[in-house]
């Protein structure tokens, strides 16, 4: 197409030089729609590639997500087979063995988080520290394993897969953003962002949600991997509430007030903030107790009184109406002049002599009146 409008081009400044202008003109246009077209083909080319490119770092996320989950649970498991086993058993070296293997294998996947981080600096501060932590502690392991300290070890064991789950569940969230952006660039946004605002559930309601799943998951009796797999996702359920809630902050400046500037509930954002990330760190160890139970409802009573709060504050903004202000009044200088001409009457006439006859007062009258008239031009 970039030949052809180069050789029109060429034949319109030809046509030009002829005189022929009628199908100059006729050249030009078709020239236009030409690049208007490859302009629109280039543009859906860039799409497409962009698009590609999103699909490829949507795969590589992917990967990376599924194999910290597969090395979470390959950790607890040689975690529950160390427990099994006394230092003296022979199976002791094996499963030594096997610790050394998955650390081979958090190293790869710590090269592909490296990249990623590189790529995305919102998550490079701490993706950096959960992959410092999640290295250590297996170093550690090894190190208590070498000498046959199989409590020290278990518990390094446990703090790796602590640090490989919270990786696990940021790139779960970013997994999830990253797949709405490419639903919207396709044309195709989500039910949640077609209801609006207004159909969305609020913050208690999605807390409320969630409660009611992890007494669900407390009394199913689940064990293994399968309570692992809902645990993940309870808590991921949970820092995603967080970080919602972190955002509302950001924008209210605090969770709720009520009058005389108490803040909302029985505690401020930070509190409910803090105990949530409490409610992470039990789910994702698997400590789903009932001390955990009573969190959330705490959690969930004060999201509703700070939501209370907060409508109460828009109904009072709503109410109160404008006070009453006192403007000063301004005179037109016409008006201001009128009344000192009639001041100045009224002084002349008390200067007047009351018992003189009416016919000479009335005569006084308009003599000074005439005589303020031409001291006033």
């Amino acid at each position: 197409m970039e030949q052809e409008i180069q050789q029109n081009q060429q034949e319109i400044q030809e046509n030009l030089q002829k005189g022929k202008r009628n199908k100059a003109s006729e050249s030009q246009q078709q020239n236009a729609k030409k690049m208007q077209q490859m302009a629109q083909q280039m543009q859906q080319m860039q799409q497409s590639m962009s698009m590609n490119m999103m699909q490829e770092n949507l795969d590589h996320l992917r990967d990376i997500v599924d194999n910290l989950v597969k090395l979470s649970f390959d950790q607890e498991d040689l975690m529950k087979d160390f427990r099994k086993v006394n230092q003296s058993d022979p199976r002791f070296v094996e499963l030594s063995q096997q610790q050394l293997k998955l650390k081979d294998d958090a190293k790869i996947i710590e090269d592909s988080l490296t990249s990623l981080a590189e790529r995305v600096f919102q998550i490079k501060s701490f993706v950096t520290r959960e992959v410092g932590s999640m290295n250590q502690y297996m170093e550690e392991s090894m190190s208590a394993l070498k000498e046959r300290k199989k409590g020290q070890a278990i518990g390094k064991q446990q703090f790796s897969m602590t640090s490989m789950n919270n990786l696990a569940l940021l790139l779960d969230d970013v997994l999830t953003q990253m797949q709405q952006a490419m639903a919207e660039a396709m044309g195709m946004p989500n039910q949640q962002s077609q209801k609006g605002k207004e159909g969305m559930p609020s913050l208690s309601e999605l807390q409320k949600q969630l409660n009611n799943k992890i007494d669900e998951l407390k009394k199913s009796g689940k064990s293994g991997r399968e309570l692992s797999q809902e645990l993940a996702k309870l808590a991921a359920e949970q820092e995603r509430i967080r970080n919602m809630l972190k955002q509302q902050e950001e924008k209210t400046g605090q969770l709720g007030e009520k009058e005389g500037g108490e803040k909302g509930g029985s505690g401020t954002t930070g509190d409910v903030i803090e105990k949530m990330e409490e409610t992470e760190v039990d789910l994702v160890n698997k400590q789903l107790t009932q001390k955990t139970i009573e969190r959330q409802k705490q959690i969930l009573t004060r999201l509703l009184e700070a939501e209370e709060s907060l409508r109460e504050r828009e109904l009072d903004d709503e109410r109160e109406g404008e006070q009453a202000q006192e403007y000063q009044r301004e005179i037109p200088p016409a008006f201001e002049e009128y009344i000192k001409l009639k001041e100045q009457e009224i002084e002349l006439l008390k200067t007047v002599p009351p018992k003189m006859n009416p016919y000479y007062k009335k005569e006084v009258n308009e003599y000074f009146r005439r005589l303020s008239k031409s001291t006033s031009k």
